[in-house]
């Protein structure tokens, strides 16, 4: 029972080693990141959009008359 103990107050005292400014800087990164992947991902679909639209005819044409319909 004595070596249960031990354990459980040696992963308590691990837990307590960091810091919270540590978790805050952390999770003020992994905000960062996700915010820089989203973005990312948002601008490679414009890229995409954008070079179909140059390359083909066809879509300026559909876009032209949708936007004549409105």
């Amino acid at each position: 029972m004595n070596a249960k103990n031990k354990s459980t107050a040696t992963h308590k005292e691990a837990k307590a080693d960091v810091a919270p400014g540590y978790i805050v800087h952390q999770l003020g990164d992994d905000v960062r990141n996700s915010v820089l992947v989203v973005s990312l991902l948002i601008n490679v679909f414009m890229l995409i959009g954008w070079l179909v639209i140059q390359v083909t005819t066809r879509y300026d044409t559909a876009l032209v008359n949708y936007l004549q319909n409105r």
